[in-house]
């Protein structure tokens, strides 16, 4: 389902946006959830990642550069357009968020919708190279038995690999599988997939890193992993250059 938020302090704007998404998600057919928000802090407090958010500058409290630096931290993948009165921000907003587009106020319908083609037409680009991966899963039956089967993976739904107990868990957002190998072939068999090992018992997707404190990383699924003294100064080396790769 295509997720969008609305944020915007100005209740007309945000209600005129939030008419030209409804008609034209319905038109196209396509199921989609939609939010609205009317501060910076109320929409990164619904703690959620949206595909596509409309994201006004100049409202009270955080602005939106400063909305959309933090998003940009929680998902790397949201398409932000801006919306503005005021043209002069809208270079800074494409330049220091890396933003999507920009709308300017009073919303063209015309124009947002454009902007809407473009989204998706990024997003359904970006899904056509998907990555998956295969791993031969051990689980326990309800009979008690051990039984192994090949499932497939999509590569951005994996957080980390975990070696506990001479098998590896495979972590997902909501589950957890187990697999017997050995952590230092894993690595190499998904290093091209932008996986590092941050720990002796870890290997991490950087995509999901939202930030690196001391020998901790903090994931965007605000769980927090070790990172080994040892290993630190090349596994931040790593991750900065995976950051620059994804601007």
């Amino acid at each position: 389902m295509f997720t969008i938020a609305i944020c915007d302090n100005n209740k007309k704007d945000s209600l005129k946006i939030e008419t030209i998404v409804k008609n034209y998600m319905d038109t196209k057919l396509i199921p989609f959830r939609m939010n609205t928000f009317k501060s910076g802090e109320e929409l990164l407090d619904f703690h959620d990642k949206f595909d596509l958010v409309f994201l006004d500058i100049a409202m009270d409290g955080m602005n939106g550069i400063q909305a959309g630096k933090k998003l940009r931290e929680i998902n790397r993948n949201v398409k932000i357009v801006y919306t503005t009165s005021y043209h002069q921000y809208c270079i800074q907003a494409l330049n220091n968020v890396h933003a999507f587009a920009y709308l300017e106020k009073p919303i063209s319908k015309v124009k947002a919708q454009l902007q809407l083609d473009e989204v998706l037409r990024c997003i359904q680009q970006e899904n056509e190279k998907v990555e998956i991966v295969k791993f031969e899963i051990v689980e326990i039956t309800g009979e008690g038995r051990l039984e192994s089967k090949i499932k497939n993976f999509y590569v951005n739904d994996i957080y980390y690999f975990e070696y506990i107990n001479r098998k590896i868990k495979i972590k997902l957002e909501y589950e957890e599988y187990f697999f017997i190998d050995r952590m230092k072939e894993l690595a190499e068999k998904m290093q091209d997939h932008n996986f590092e090992i941050c720990h002796q018992c870890f290997l991490i997707n950087l995509s999901h890193i939202k930030k690196i404190k001391g020998y901790e990383v903090f994931l965007d699924n605000n769980e927090k992993l070790p990172v080994s003294q040892k290993k630190s100064a090349d596994f931040r080396k790593k991750l900065n250059k995976f950051i620059q790769s994804s601007i």
